[in-house]
């Protein structure tokens, strides 16, 4: 039986977890069978359908919906009434990452004087809850442009740009990351300048995204930024 890759974000903390998982067609769908009702991505599903597939190193989004003994995936489908659908939840998601990065940016700021240069772990809640976020919601997006790929051929550019964005900012939340996940104590100027580095990225990025996808997606064409909304690799 062939497997994929499924990407769910954990019921409990959002980071993503990936699952390898037999599975059947069964014509557009994608069947997986449910041996353990408890297993960590079975929870993870029935607190957010939505999932990521990878399926011959291709991303697809898809929508879970449970049958007796398993869980069938539909992949993401665009018309006319989807894609608004869509460029409302993007700029939904995009709002609630900016207010994540702006109490991000504020609890780093707000460390009392006697905490520094040091700043304790304990500080970081929002930016573990950040960055777990954000990977999630660039891990559906690079399943959800496959579908809009498939329905505006024309955004094809804008979309490989995107994805080689997200690529960027996955390396760049990855050296956070290491400084959050640090044992002890750590310099929070290193902190602090990784954050912005990522932050100033997020934002171009985020322009670029929603001027280009949101008009074809509302029923217009895609804009073209030129070399605007480019995200500042890190290291």
């Amino acid at each position: 039986m062939e497997t994929l890759l499924m990407t769910t974000a954990d019921a409990e903390t959002g980071r993503p977890r990936t699952t390898r998982l037999p599975y059947r067609r069964a014509g557009d769908r994608y069947l997986v069978d449910v041996p353990d009702t408890g297993a960590p991505w079975v929870r993870d599903l029935g607190k957010s359908p939505q999932a990521t597939l990878e399926i011959g190193e291709v991303p697809h989004a898809a929508r879970a919906v449970p049958f007796e003994g398993g869980i069938a995936l539909h992949p993401l489908e665009i018309d006319a009434a989807r894609g608004r659908a869509i460029a409302d939840q993007l700029l939904v998601h995009h709002g609630e990452l900016r207010k994540a990065l702006a109490a991000a940016r504020a609890e780093l700021d707000g460390a009392p004087p006697w905490e520094r240069p040091v700043l304790h772990r304990e500080l970081l809640g929002n930016c573990v809850t950040f960055c777990n976020g954000l990977r999630m919601h660039h891990l559906r997006e690079d399943g959800a442009f496959t579908a809009i790929e498939r329905a505006h051929p024309g955004l094809a550019p804008a979309l490989n740009r995107l994805r080689a964005e997200h690529e960027t900012v996955s390396r760049a939340l990855l050296a956070l990351d290491d400084l959050l996940q640090g044992r002890g104590e750590f310099e929070s100027a290193a902190l602090r300048e990784e954050f912005e580095r990522v932050a100033k990225g997020l934002e171009e990025h985020f322009a670029y995204e929603e001027a280009n996808l949101l008009p074809a997606l509302r029923g217009g064409g895609a804009l073209d930024l030129g070399t605007h909304g480019e995200v500042t690799p890190s290291g």
